[in-house]
């Protein structure tokens, strides 16, 4: 009866601690992505976030003095507004993407608040390290099962695009490496450094030239940031290995052989894309304002369907003109500043590789910064959480529901 008894006070103790609670759903928010089909059924603990966050929303409501709150807080009201010069307009799309705007404002406060206490990181690192391997393992194993005729590693489930899996793949990686790094148990070590193997294997085998040079860098401004001690060592260190990427790029991209092994696709049509893009905002008139977030941007081009832009700051310009975009880098500015700011600390370290990562990545690929639980929550909105959390220092916080 004791333990029935014990359990029973544990129990209440943990739903009655809101920040626990919170970050229980943050992680189930990105496990959930790597297991789940589903995108839908990964927005569930989405939801189940926001309306703890907003029948608590007195707790929280001082984060809004910030100025990189304010930065967020306009960036996803910007875009939600562009719905109403989305052409054409409909409501039901229209409603979708305030609802998203809303599940990624509360999911950021929420990401900061269970940042200033610290246990999320230790179990984001838990369970984006045993999912990962679990998702990478099967995703690698149906590879050499089915043999795709393209020859590229797939995601699973919702992780069904090389690219995008890659990606996400890459950001588990960083996650893999500070548990590594942080831990002092030997076979935690180990078992980090397999899957660290496991998962750059993966990702070398999406044969996505994007993934592969964002999640080097990303990687590798993780490892620099834990060997450099301050800011200034560590702009440095990452000014040698852009150049260092830089020239040995334009060194085997000058020879026909090696530049048909690194490029065997071309440029994919990027400059197409990203011309025909433009053209049509420039035709529309939506270079300030944008053709609205809800309005399509499939391009035809040579017979083929392309249907983004792939490049996310170029998908900004369409979706929200050249308001979205400054406002976007304005929110980059300011969490580089505050990572900047708050080097020493780890979360500094992690949330700014991730920061790094996706400004690459997003050169290439990406176009729904306003979406539900996906790749840009791992890219853009949990790095920006982990910086508001850092510039956040609200007095004494409650983190009870009594």
């Amino acid at each position: 009866m004791q333990i029935v008894h014990n359990l029973r006070q544990t129990s209440r103790s943990f739903f009655a601690d809101r920040i626990q609670l919170m970050a229980v759903l943050i992680v189930l928010c990105f496990v959930s992505v790597l297991l789940l089909e589903s995108q839908s059924r990964s927005s569930y603990p989405t939801y189940l976030l926001a309306i703890l966050m907003l029948a608590f929303t007195p707790r929280w409501v001082d984060v809004f003095r910030l100025p990189l709150m304010m930065w967020i807080t306009a960036l996803l009201a910007w875009l939600s507004l562009s719905t109403f010069w989305s052409e054409p307009f409909d409501l039901r799309a229209a409603a979708s993407n305030w609802v998203r705007a809303l599940l990624i404002l509360t999911f950021v406060v929420a990401m900061a608040e269970c940042q200033l206490r610290g246990q999320l990181q230790r179990w984001m690192s838990i369970g984006l390290t045993l999912t990962g391997v679990l998702a990478v393992g099967a995703a690698v194993a149906n590879f050499y099962l089915t043999n795709p005729a393209d020859g590229r590693l797939n995601g699973l489930g919702q992780l069904d695009t090389h690219v995008i899996a890659a990606l996400v793949y890459g950001v588990v990686l960083i996650f893999v490496l500070r548990a590594a790094t942080t831990s002092s148990h030997k076979l935690v070590v180990l078992f980090s450094f397999c899957a660290a193997l496991l998962i750059a294997y993966a990702v070398y085998l999406s044969d996505s030239r994007n993934a592969w040079v964002s999640v080097v860098i990303g990687v590798g401004s993780y490892l620099l940031a834990k060997r450099t001690h301050d800011v200034r060592q560590f702009v440095a260190a990452m000014a040698a290995l852009a150049a260092v990427l830089t020239v040995s790029l334009l060194i085997l991209l000058l020879s026909d052989t090696t530049r048909e092994l690194l490029l065997p696709r071309g440029t994919s049509f990027r400059l197409d894309i990203w011309s025909t893009t433009w053209e049509n905002i420039t035709v529309n008139g939506g270079v300030l304002f944008g053709l609205g977030i809800a309005t399509e941007d499939d391009l035809v081009i040579e017979g083929l369907l392309f249907s983004h832009p792939h490049n996310l700051y170029l998908a900004l310009v369409h979706q929200g003109g050249l308001i979205a975009l400054a406002l976007y880098l304005g929110v980059l500015w300011k969490s580089f500043a505050v990572f900047a700011r708050k080097f020493e600390t780890e979360d500094a370290k992690l949330g700014l590789s991730l920061l790094v990562m996706a400004v690459s990545a997003h050169l290439l690929d990406g176009h729904e910064l306003l979406d539900k639980v996906g790749d840009t929550w791992f890219l853009v909105w949990m790095p920006v959480g982990l910086a508001l959390g850092l510039c956040w220092t609200p007095g004494d916080k409650e983190e009870t529901f009594v």
